[in-house]
């Protein structure tokens, strides 16, 4: 389990999940490290998941709001 860590600064709600690990983006590395003889088939969805963190954390920001598809996201089922 994984703790807040406040920082001080007003963040957009992907901004604070990323701050506290508990992001979809963490999350996705979290079980590639995890799971037995899945890091080295997963190496280049690792990289895309530490890409997607700084390109959301530079978008907010730039703009003070998450990306729109990050805002307007549901659950497709």
């Amino acid at each position: 389990m994984r703790g807040y860590k406040e920082r001080g600064n007003i963040n957009t709600p992907l901004e604070l999940a990323i701050l506290n690990q508990t992001d979809r983006f963490t999350l996705v590395i979290d079980v590639i490290d995890r799971v037995p003889g899945l890091a080295a088939r997963a190496a280049h969805l690792k990289e895309q998941m530490k890409n997607e963190i700084i390109h959301n954390l530079a978008y907010a920001h730039e703009h003070g709001t998450d990306r729109d598809e990050i805002t307007n996201w549901v659950w497709p089922h």
